[in-house]
């Protein structure tokens, strides 16, 4: 991790932080690393909820797919392949 400064140039950025350093009376350097933490805990929070929602798909998917029926024969390679290895 680099212990190097950060220098915002965007002036509407730090305009912003300004702002929320007053409203909050918190130094500009508090004020920024609670609203970095805050929106960190936030992106975390609908990344794992994100993954979940995923997971609980894929599970519905396998599921159904178990379910359905089997009909035919299943196919072996030689039914689709010839002699020299290409598709039929």
């Amino acid at each position: 991790m680099t212990t190097a400064p950060i220098q915002i140039r965007n002036q509407d950025v730090v305009r912003d932080i300004r702002e929320l350093a007053r409203l909050t009376q918190m130094p500009i350097t508090e004020a920024v690393a609670t609203a970095v933490r805050s929106e960190l805990g936030r992106a975390r929070r609908v990344s794992d909820a994100e993954r979940t929602t995923r997971l609980l798909a894929i599970d519905a998917a396998v599921k159904q797919f178990r379910q359905a029926p089997v009909t035919g024969r299943l196919l072996s390679d030689d039914d689709l392949y010839d002699q020299d290895g290409l598709p039929r």
